[in-house]
């Protein structure tokens, strides 16, 4: 004798739960002693054949409650609607694809039907949480990579997962985000923050725009020093909560200040804020910090000691003069500037190549241009203060940098990268993508 088992579907009026309405076996088998990992459970494609037949039942379960609603009175013109046939329709769920039957009625009047599609009862043929996965995977991933990341967790090809199908659902579900965030108009009360860190930053990327080589993307990543953790004595800190914000529309910055003021309000700025904001020396960047101010009680802008640093060792000069120029940098980290334009100029009389000289300039007119944002960075870093962004530079690494930097082969129009970039500021800020991604797939077009 062998034993066996197997799951049964039921359907059961609450009013007595005891007497099934209908029974369907799903699958059954039987059950052997496991001699290896492979056999110790009931496989793959049981487990999407449990959920396939599972889901079918419900759907037709649910499609026949929907036929039963329906009236006889025809809701334009009043006159009586009479059955007219089933028709097929398909389905596509996380791990299965469904074909069901919709009862069709048509009005003897003015011909109107009820709807007969799952398009045309849902307005798309995918489950929210499909759409989900899809959107999370298009902004993470190449849309080719998703595809095949969805391929081996369904377990079949599905032409519902394929790369165009990504790209579509998470272009559409990034502008219904970015609506929502434009349109945001109540946030919940929260305390107001006694300091938060601001860090704005942008990146050129390879664009298909006629005339154009490159365009900007920016980010912005707001946080309260509280919210700054150790792993341990031998890894880097990490940011546990913060809000994020990222666009790269030609809109005159509109949408990363909005976003950006939106980020800082859900961190707790207030009245009562003191806000360090720290960016890498560009206009734009402190354009969006500047909006801020009137919302804050105080700010601190900083010349971020990151990209000060990185800006002086990429500057290419013969061995003597890049040795003196290195020894600027302990200038720069006391807060010296005078000192440091100083010998600056004094390092052009000392080049004789063109070039050199152009690129020394050009450094004393980036020092120039941002001496009032040059601290003291030695005496921060001495009292715990923060004088640097590289904690959340992996955030803008994930923002901007991956699948956008660094593959010369891929290029983008704004249309199509600003959509991803409004699903990854989502994900990286605390609570965003949790609470709004089924808003943005209900609004998605």
């Amino acid at each position: 004798m062998t034993k066996c088992y197997r799951v049964i579907f039921q359907t059961y009026d609450d009013s007595n739960p005891q007497k099934p309405l209908n029974e369907v076996c799903i699958i059954e088998s039987d059950i052997r002693s496991p001699t290896n990992c492979l056999d110790f459970s009931i496989g793959m494609n049981n487990q999407i054949k449990l959920i396939q037949g599972v889901q079918d039942n419900v759907l037709d379960e649910k499609l026949k409650t929907l036929a039963d609603e329906i009236i006889n009175t025809c809701p334009h013109c009043e006159g009586k609607l009479v059955k007219c046939g089933k028709e097929q329709s398909t389905f596509h769920d996380v791990f299965t694809d469904h074909r069901v039957n919709f009862q069709r009625f048509r009005c003897m009047e003015c011909s109107y039907e009820t709807p007969y599609t799952v398009r045309q009862l849902l307005g798309t043929v995918q489950s929210g949480e499909l759409q989900k996965i899809q959107a999370e995977l298009g902004a993470r991933h190449t849309y080719r990579e998703s595809e095949q990341l969805l391929e081996m967790f369904s377990g079949t090809d599905r032409y519902i997962n394929n790369h165009d199908r990504i790209k579509q659902v998470s272009e559409s579900i990034g502008n219904a985000l970015s609506k929502i965030v434009a349109e945001e108009n109540e946030i919940a009360a929260i305390p107001e923050a006694g300091e938060l860190i601001l860090n704005v930053d942008g990146g050129h990327i390879k664009t298909t725009e006629n005339g154009q080589r490159s365009m900007e993307a920016m980010t912005s990543v707001i946080y309260s020093p509280s919210a700054i953790q150790a792993n341990s004595k031998d890894t880097r800190n990490y940011i546990t909560s913060k809000n994020c914000a990222a666009s790269v529309s030609d809109d005159s910055q509109k949408e990363i200040i909005c976003g950006t003021i939106i980020a800082a309000l859900k961190q707790g700025l207030g009245k009562i804020t003191h806000v360090t904001a720290l960016c890498d020396g560009a206009g734009n960047c402190w354009n969006v910090v500047e909006a801020l101010r009137p919302l804050c009680g105080s700010m601190t802008c900083i010349l971020d000691w990151f990209h000060l640093a990185m800006k002086l060792e990429n500057i290419s000069l013969p061995e003597k003069l890049k040795e003196k120029l290195l020894n600027i940098k302990w200038h720069l980290w006391r807060g010296d500037v005078d000192t440091a334009l100083t010998k600056l100029e004094q390092l052009t009389t000392e080049a004789k190549d063109e070039k050199h000289i152009e690129r020394i300039n050009k450094f004393h007119t980036y020092i120039k241009n941002n001496k009032d944002k040059i601290v003291n960075y030695c005496e921060r870093e001495k009292y715990g203060l923060v004088f640097t962004s590289n904690l959340a530079e992996s955030t803008v690494e994930s923002l901007i940098n991956i699948r956008c930097k660094g593959k010369q082969h891929m290029r983008w129009s704004r249309e199509g990268l600003n959509p991803l970039l409004q699903i990854r500021a989502a994900l990286h800020s605390k609570g965003e993508w949790i609470n709004k991604w089924q808003t943005a797939v209900l609004n998605a077009a």
